[in-house]
């Protein structure tokens, strides 16, 4: 749709200014400055091509023009004030369609988390779009991606649901042929298995016990846009690669795949959910995240028994 260009704060200035009969008392009842509003109506009328008030030292007078026009300005006003209470009050319940992404190796994951969502708000339909691919949140019209890293998107909000541990992994194929790492350093030499949208150079970070950090520098030819691209040239031998451990935990302990360095920490990424925009979400965005909050609160509690 074609955009009128006129705004609607410009118009709001005309009404007020026509209601109070002068800039000086409209100025007031808005508290700006008459120059403000007196350019925000000059401006109005630039855009319309027409003299909406008659200005002299004395008074100040409505045209033909600003009188039809003014009518036609306290319905659209109402209508907009009408919008915006409808949309305030919409907020407390979710409605229409809940449009989300997430990386593809946590698909299992996020599925769960819809179906609970759904079971809970059967009136929500959901569009999932799961890749790897970081998309632009705003151009693509997504409400909400689950996300794994660092929150860095001045754009986005981001709201964290839980921290994860990385574990370094390699095949026991790959390590029968290249040897086993004891130390950080050791990894160095190894072929690493990368994400493409990983910026180089790629860099293992360790925590030491006494919170310095250890940076090893790794090297690689093989580089895979999806997270399961990476997860299974890692388990064909291919190489060494990092993963949440909630991924692979199920292949570690089956021995598909061997966890390298348990004993030494490696830097812990969030799992976050973000939306665009700065003000508070939507209530179907706002419903989504606080059922993934219980979820994750729940495996969480789970982990621990376990533990």
């Amino acid at each position: 749709m074609k955009s009128t260009g006129v705004n609607l704060d410009r118009i709001a200035a005309f009404v007020t200014v026509a209601d109070a009969g002068s800039f000086t008392a409209a100025a007031d009842r808005l508290d700006t400055t008459k120059s403000a509003l007196s350019q925000a109506v000059a401006r109005l009328e630039r855009e319309l091509g027409a003299q909406l008030l008659q200005r002299s030292t004395r008074k100040l007078a409505i045209t033909e023009a600003g009188e039809a026009f003014l009518a036609d300005c306290r319905a659209l006003l109402a209508q907009a004030d009408a919008a915006v209470e409808r949309a305030r009050s919409d907020r407390g319940r979710p409605g229409g369609t809940l449009r989300l992404t997430s990386p593809i190796e946590s698909i299992p994951m996020v599925a769960s988390w819809i179906a609970a969502y759904r079971e809970r708000y059967p009136e929500m339909k959901v569009d999932y779009l799961p890749t790897d691919q970081r998309m632009d949140l705003i151009a693509s019209q997504i409400d909400i991606a689950i996300r794994i890293g660092l929150m860095g998107d001045s754009q986005l909000h981001g709201v964290t649901l839980g921290e994860l541990e990385l574990w370094l992994a390699a095949s026991p194929i790959y390590l029968a042929r290249r040897g086993t790492p004891t130390k950080p350093e050791d990894l160095a030499p190894h072929e690493w298995i990368a994400l493409t949208v990983v910026p180089t150079p790629w860099t293992c970070e360790f925590t030491r016990r006494n919170g310095t950090k250890l940076r090893v520098r790794m090297k690689g030819s093989i580089t895979s846009n999806s997270s399961a691209g990476v997860r299974s040239l890692v388990m064909a031998g291919a190489g060494v690669g990092s993963f949440p451990d909630s991924t692979i935990r199920a292949d570690v302990e089956a021995g598909r795949l061997v966890r390298l360095l348990p004993q030494s920490k490696m830097t812990r990424l969030y799992l976050y959910a973000a939306y665009p925009g700065s003000l508070p979400p939507p209530a179907k965005t706002r419903a989504f995240i606080d059922l993934v909050r219980e979820q994750t609160a729940k495996q969480r509690a789970r982990q621990v028994r376990k533990a």
